[in-house]
């Protein structure tokens, strides 16, 4: 019996002995895939880093190029020796508030445009909008501006304007301004040419 013994303590100590070693492997086997995920966890948060800094030159390659489309574009459509443009401009205060415009140039239509308050804001801080860009010949012609807003004690007030001129060989510029006048009391609707 002694022997029988000593052989099931030799077997349970290789066994027990088998088992520590194996999960020592296993930790280690643990411990190494969670360092290569770890890693490659790190890898794929620097490839994504990469493309988006790639992406946001991409962006901002394609703003500039459509900012030198948009130039290139209004060059070749409006050549400067016919480029005829019309801005708006606002000194107003008690007497206006403008709620739209509608343009003619020789009698036809070229644009109109309905104000929002943050428009009418900005025109009224000093901003300048155009209105209208467009090609014009060598000659005379005839511009028309049709004002429409609220007038003193919040009336409805419309006025024309009409205003007409030489075209020569050089672009040309119409400011429609819209002018308190103090000693009327009401505002005034001027068309000039620069």
């Amino acid at each position: 019996m002694p022997k029988l013994s000593f052989l099931i303590a030799i077997f349970v100590s290789v066994t027990v002995s088998a088992y520590a070693a194996a999960a020592n492997d296993d930790g280690k086997s643990i411990a190494f895939a969670a360092e290569k995920a770890a890693k490659s966890n790190a890898e794929a948060l620097s490839a994504v880093r990469k493309i988006s800094k790639d992406v946001q030159a991409l962006k901002q390659g394609v703003i500039e190029l459509n900012k030198d489309l948009r130039l290139m574009e209004e060059e070749l459509l409006f050549p400067s020796s016919t480029q005829y443009t019309v801005f708006v401009t606002l000194d107003v205060g008690k007497y206006f508030s403008l709620e739209g415009i509608k343009l003619k140039i020789d009698g036809k239509l070229v644009s109109s445009h309905i104000y929002s308050e943050k428009q009418r804001q900005a025109l009224a801080r000093g901003g300048v909008q155009k209105l209208h860009i467009t090609n014009l010949n060598e000659g005379k012609h005839t511009v028309t501006a049709f004002f429409a807003g609220l007038g003193p004690n919040g009336r409805p007030y419309k006025r024309a304007s009409s205003l007409d001129f030489e075209k020569g060989k050089s672009s040309r510029y119409i400011e429609l301004a819209v002018v308190d006048d103090e000693a009327k009391q009401e505002p005034t609707f001027l068309i000039k040419q620069w």
